[in-house]
């Protein structure tokens, strides 16, 4: 199993609607689940509007580098701009976790390094998989309850977005 962080504050109903339409088109993957969406103050320090985040989960057979290629494939599809770190996007995809890996490469870190400090990340992928492996479950969950910070506003209703 893997699981990718969405996110938006340009336009976000569309923008994530178009990209769970591509991440339903990855070869070799199926999404499986998707947890709930999540209006979200921005995180970063960069005055901009909220967020609206999700995770979804996928079986997959291709290996992290590929993933990370596809998403990033979609993020330019989607007019994503890099211009400002932390700033409003059209789309946000980062992978949280792909299977067993732990990756430090140039490119893709996994775990994802922000998972155990940002609640749009963790709740909504506690959400999809209350059961993960205890070696992954324990942290998770003690870092759930002692989050420093919160970013989530409310949950909303994906349909109302619209």
């Amino acid at each position: 199993m893997a699981y990718l962080a969405l996110g938006s504050n340009i336009d976000p109903a569309r923008h994530l609607a178009l990209a769970l339409a591509k991440l339903r088109q990855l070869p070799y993957s199926t999404l499986v689940a998707e947890s709930s969406w999540y209006r979200t103050a921005p995180w970063g320090g960069i005055a901009q509007a909220d967020f609206i985040n999700l995770v979804v989960a996928f079986e997959t057979s291709l290996n992290p580098l590929d993933l990370l290629a596809a998403t990033q494939k979609i993020e330019s599809q989607l007019g994503r701009q890099r211009e400002v770190r932390y700033g409003p996007r059209s789309i946000d995809l980062d992978w949280l976790l792909i299977g067993a890996h732990s990756l430090d490469h140039p490119t893709l870190s996994l775990p994802h390094p922000g998972l155990l400090e940002r609640d749009f990340m963790l709740i909504p992928l506690l959400e999809l998989n209350p059961k993960l492996p205890d070696s992954l479950m324990q942290p998770l969950i003690a870092a759930r309850d002692q989050l420093n910070e919160r970013w989530i506003v409310e949950r909303v209703n994906s349909s109302l977005l619209a």
